[in-house]
């Protein structure tokens, strides 16, 4: 669904990212690992087509070479973004806040129906209660909720999560994980999470990735993470 070739990403005349390859199968959930710094969220800006950064070498979505190509066009070919600030809108409602993602569904392969707003209000059954209050009256758990809701209200194919438990509160942490793994499970969307490095969520992925110094320099199963503290300490500093 989406491969990366040789990428490399810079702002300005700093390299951020060096000669990246990845390839995402339809379907995957797939780990994107790193510390701080080491250009995880530089390399979603790219995917989407954000500037900065700029990009030499090749990125291809269904087959599409998307290298170049606006924002915009990105997101109507089918991937959403839910950024680590959640950019919500503070001075607009909740249900306005979704309604506002909503794009003509196009039933991606593998999904009988399109996400909605009753899905929304079904996963995140707190919105609802909420749905009228402000953007800004909301706490970042809510924030986080919202943002996640709001971008499948676009019906991607390809979801990309960075850092979706930043900030947050170890339990509401931990619900905000379990709610993308059910909307995964009933919608059928590609993910891509940038996370801190979890077991919690590790058992449930498809392939993992850690980047450092703007390169990628593991490439596996979770199974080898999860098995290894040595090569967690390592390439992590975890274990």
């Amino acid at each position: 669904m989406l491969e990366i070739r040789d990428l490399n990403i810079f702002y300005g005349g700093a390299q951020v990212g060096r000669q990246i390859n990845m390839q995402v199968n339809e379907g995957a959930f797939v780990g994107l690992f790193g510390r701080n710094g080491s250009g995880k969220t530089s390399l979603f800006r790219a995917i989407m087509g954000l500037k900065p950064p700029t990009v030499q070498g090749g990125i291809a979505f269904k087959g599409r070479e998307i290298t170049g190509l606006p924002p915009f066009a990105i997101a109507n070919a089918g991937i959403g973004w839910v950024p680590e600030d959640r950019k919500i809108f503070p001075n607009l409602t909740i249900q306005r806040n979704l309604q506002l993602g909503a794009k003509s569904a196009k039933y991606p392969s593998g999904r009988q129906k399109p996400f909605g707003l009753d899905d929304a209000y079904r996963f995140f059954p707190k919105l609802y209660g909420l749905r009228d209050n402000l953007g800004s009256q909301m706490s970042g758990g809510e924030q986080q909720m919202l943002t996640i809701t709001r971008t499948m209200m676009g019906n991607p194919s390809l979801l990309l999560l960075d850092e979706p438990t930043e900030g947050l509160a170890p339990t509401t942490a931990r619900d905000v994980i379990n709610m993308v793994l059910e909307i995964r499970k009933n919608f059928n969307v590609t993910t891509i999470v940038v996370e801190q490095f979890s077991e919690h969520l590790l058992k449930y992925l498809d392939h993992c990735y850690v980047m450092e110094m703007g390169g990628v320099i593991f490439s596996d199963h979770p199974s080898v993470l999860l098995k290894d503290e040595a090569l967690q300490r390592k390439l992590l500093g975890v274990g």
